[in-house]
């Protein structure tokens, strides 16, 4: 057997439902905590026209800061997945959430600057490398092994919350009171709550190397090395079919309350249907996790990843269609849901995790990249065109193309579960 292959879990004799009625709050608490990492780019397509309007900024400009925040994370990403190895989840994700909340509702005290701008999103990335899905996904699937991709759906549908209450908070309070108080109303709301969840219930079980007192000897748990997963190429794969849909993905996500107004729709009409997105994607993240653990073969990733396809073929043709439209952001959503929660489950299956913080924080870097590429490219795209038409046409092929690179990825290794001696 390979150094660091041996996997031993505190509850690995468990039933699902065992594993669920002992970690149920450490999944909620770690799902409202992750839902806030994506309050910032569920709203930032609200706030492209009142930026607009106040500073004369362009929407390339307004869609930069998810590039910046791209350029900030991505290269620390595998830094912060240390942090969470060696220190443990908590420890890390406590403090993240203190600091990001500081940094979001610093938005509100934009005077018009663009420099300014672009360094709120610096401040907001540093914060946000503590709260992104490794700590959280670190914490669940080290509690979960019968149930693990349900328990990571769950987990991960804190971004489709804030996709589905966000865009309707945020145009309220744009609306009704102004975008400079809807920053730091946002930021001390989201993260109130997801602090006053995470203190008592967002707690590791038995921390890699301590002793389990009722059952001996020390837990360790298994996986590939860096190493051993830099010559992965399974774990490439999924890296670049992470990547491309991001960008894709990314770009319709932060311009799809504009795309839906170029389609033909209301200003209120686009945020209704854009919250969609998050009924999708809840949809897509926890019929994928069911499905995971129970069908194997590549058949779930590849629906998962080529599904957009359909989607971005809708909303190329559906202009002023509201029922294609509303399909069509449905399908978006759960595809994106579901992707996204392939990416994290598969990370977990193919490379363990002895060192799962440092690898996810490598393949992570493709997602941060992604989202921070697409945006910038497709604001820039409409700025020139006025139009989202290339966009859409270029993301079919790219869908299908990455369903192709997770439908064979072979079957998933085996890190024999053993106490460890």
């Amino acid at each position: 057997m390979a150094e660091g292959s041996r996997v031993v879990f505190e509850h690995q004799a468990k039933t699902g439902a065992q594993e669920w009625r002992a970690h149920w709050s450490l999944v909620l608490s770690a799902m409202v905590g992750l839902s806030f990492v994506g309050v910032p780019s569920a709203t930032l397509g609200l706030f492209m026209d009142p930026l607009q309007q106040d500073f004369g900024w362009s929407r390339a400009e307004v869609a930069a800061g998810m590039t910046v925040m791209a350029l900030v994370t991505t290269p620390l990403a595998p830094f912060a997945g240390a942090l969470v190895d060696k220190y443990g989840a908590r420890r890390v994700a406590l403090p993240g959430i203190v600091l990001y909340t500081l940094a979001f509702a610093a938005f509100g005290l934009l005077t018009g600057t663009y420099a300014q701008w672009l360094i709120s999103w610096v401040f907001l990335a540093l914060a946000s490398l503590l709260i992104r899905t490794t700590a959280w996904s670190r914490a669940v699937s080290g509690a979960f092994t019968a149930s693990r991709g349900i328990a990571l759906a769950v987990l991960l549908c804190g971004l489709s919350v804030s996709q589905i209450i966000a865009p309707i908070f945020a145009r309220w309070a744009i609306d009704d009171l102004s975008w400079q108080v809807t920053y730091p109303l946002l930021a001390v709301c989201w993260g109130g709550v997801a602090l006053a969840l995470l203190i008592p219930w967002f707690r590791e079980p038995s921390p890699i190397g301590t002793t389990n007192t009722k059952t001996g000897p020390p837990l360790s748990l298994g996986g590939l090395t860096l190493g051993q997963a830099a010559r992965n190429s399974a774990l490439w794969r999924i890296a670049l079919a992470t990547f491309l849909q991001t960008t894709i993905s990314a770009a319709i996500a932060i311009h799809f309350v504009p795309l839906l107004i170029w389609s033909g729709v209301g200003r209120a009409e686009a945020a209704g249907i854009a919250a969609l997105l998050g009924v999708g994607a809840i949809a897509g993240k926890i019929i994928t996790g069911g499905l995971i653990d129970r069908v194997p073969g590549g058949l779930v990733p590849f629906v998962g990843f080529a599904m957009p396809s359909i989607a971005y073929f809708l909303l190329w043709q559906g202009h002023g269609s509201v029922p294609a439209l509303a399909v069509a952001t449905l399908i978006v959503g759960y595809a994106s849901g579901s992707a996204f929660h392939m990416t994290a489950y598969l990370t977990t299956r193919y490379a363990g995790l002895a060192h799962f913080g440092k690898i996810f924080g490598i393949i992570s870097c493709s997602l941060g990249l992604g989202a921070g590429i697409g945006p910038l490219v497709a604001g820039i795209a409409f700025d020139r065109t006025q139009s989202y038409e290339a966009l859409l046409f270029v993301g079919m092929p790219v869908a299908l193309l990455c369903g192709f690179l997770v439908a064979f990825l072979g079957p998933y290794p085996r890190f024999d579960e053993e106490r460890g001696r």
